[in-house]
């Protein structure tokens, strides 16, 4: 960790952001148990953990286990952050604790400063650099910023909050707030006047089983609008994997929707994020009847778990005794891509439709974690099907091959199975693979395939190397322990 903060010095030199601008917090008689611009987490933290251990356990593991696994070396996989609404006293906490907790909030505070000036680095392009500037990892980083201080004014911008009576909230909430809505944890938004439980038919959903989609209730979260036959229950329940799926896509691909000039905007205060348009869902209450709402539309409805249908922008999804184990991940990723900066509607068609199912197929290695979610790894997800397939298989489809196929092309493939398992590989080979070496230039590759000028070579020209040798490098990816 020393060295991590001696290269964040030369970095913020070599890119002329100036330590003062970035971290207006850090103060230069903060306590010597703090970290400061040359201190690592190592030297501050056992100071703290040993005082938390005299009066709760509790706190001292809090603290002990703090940093984020890809800090003091690689990490396979992406780290996605949960953020807190403040930093107020957690409920738990004795009256004994509280000074070591206020002396664990101002190292937070000073290491969401290291993180923010990271962040403000990664848009910068350096000097006779050919790394481009990053949107996609300052996003990753501003989360950072916020999960050690959530009142980080400049972070809450740039991630796209903005404040409302004194809270950050998202703008399609601010804008819901000033309308005079409110929000039920069982109904979702109710308009202003409206109770929850107010409607007959709300609680006539819930008790007589599925209504038919004409009669369908609607559950309105922060960004979905969810029509829904199966009760507002289980439509309250998808709109939280649907939320959550939306933190977790901002963090991982937030600068798809987001280019570096705009991010630079919000962080000077001189672009505001703005509301957007709420993107729409359905629930049905079985798989029946998911079968038979969609069947004139897909001919092979009945051989998925759910479906994001371009024409309509709509997610379908059905209640089931069966998990939909990641297909909500899953069918919100293709949603988010397509509708979260304009996108043509043949997006794929021509070439390069294995990408956008290969992002989708990642989302679904999701997996819980004490700080947030791990996102991808050779170990999740459909990787160890990819691995399983290359090694033991030998299949392997080539790059070049892959990127030239268009939408009816891959689903006619008569090697769909097997060529579904190898690009939920190549995602995370692109995304994860060599220090994520390439994960830029896989999402400016998705970018140029959802905006419809992509070409099958893009991917390879981005990533300046030959189909070769990211076929190599893959293979060498996979076959590591």
């Amino acid at each position: 960790m020393a060295f991590f903060y001696e290269w964040l010095a030369v970095l913020l030199c070599l890119t002329g952001v100036s330590w003062d601008k970035c971290c207006p917090h850090v103060a230069a008689d903060e306590p010597t148990a703090a970290v400061s611009f040359k201190d690592s987490w190592q030297q501050a933290a056992p100071p703290l953990i040993t005082d938390a251990r005299r009066t709760s356990e509790q706190l001292a593991g809090l603290i002990e286990h703090w940093p984020l696994p890809d800090e003091a070396a690689a990490f396979d996989r992406q780290v996605i952050v949960m953020i807190d609404a403040d930093l107020s006293t957690p409920a738990w906490l004795t009256a004994a604790a509280e000074p070591v907790w206020q002396r664990f909030v101002r190292l937070r505070r000073q290491r969401a400063d290291l993180f923010f000036a990271q962040a403000v680095a990664a848009l910068e392009r350096p000097s006779g650099s050919k790394k481009p500037a990053s949107a996609t990892e300052a996003m990753r980083l501003l989360a950072r910023v916020l999960r050690e201080n959530p009142d980080h004014a400049q972070a809450r911008a740039g991630l796209g909050f903005v404040e409302n009576d004194g809270k950050w909230v998202w703008p399609n909430v601010a804008r819901r707030l000033d309308r005079g809505q409110t929000y039920s944890s069982t109904e979702g938004w109710l308009s202003r006047g409206r109770r929850p439980g107010g409607t007959a038919q709300s609680l006539q959903a819930d008790t007589n089983g599925p209504l038919p989609l004409s009669q369908a209730l609607t559950f309105a979260s922060d960004h979905w609008e969810i029509r829904s036959t199966a009760g507002l229950a289980a439509a309250a329940d998808l709109a939280g994997r649907l939320e959550q799926t939306r933190l977790v896509w901002l963090q991982a691909f937030g600068g798809f929707a987001v280019e570096p000039v705009e991010l630079k905007q919000r962080l000077s205060g001189s672009r505001k994020p703005r509301p957007s348009s709420s993107f729409a869902a359905v629930l049905l209450a079985n798989r029946q009847q998911y079968i038979d709402e969609l069947l004139r539309l897909e001919p092979r409805i009945a051989q998925t778990l759910g479906i994001y249908w371009t024409p309509t922008k709509t997610a379908w999804f059905f209640q089931g005794d069966e998990p939909p184990a990641r297909t909500i991940e899953h069918e919100a990723t293709h949603q988010l891509f397509a509708e979260s900066r304009w996108t043509n509607r043949l997006a794929g068609e021509q070439c390069g439709m294995w990408a956008l199912e290969a992002v989708a197929c990642y989302m679904e290695s999701l997996e819980p974690t004490a700080f947030g979610f791990s996102l991808g790894g050779r170990n999740a997800g459909r990787v160890p099907a990819a691995r399983e397939r290359l090694l033991e298989d030998g299949f392997f489809v080539p790059l070049q091959e892959l990127c030239e196929l268009g939408r009816l092309d891959l689903q006619r493939d008569p090697r769909l199975p097997q060529i579904y398992s190898q690009i939920a590989g190549l995602a995370d080979f692109f995304l994860n693979g060599e220090e994520a070496r390439f994960r830029d230039a896989f999402i400016d590759y998705l970018r140029l395939i959802y905006r419809g000028t992509a070409r099958p070579d893009s991917l390879w020209k981005l990533c300046d190397r030959s189909p070769e040798q990211l076929d190599e490098a893959y293979r060498s990816y996979l076959a590591e322990p």
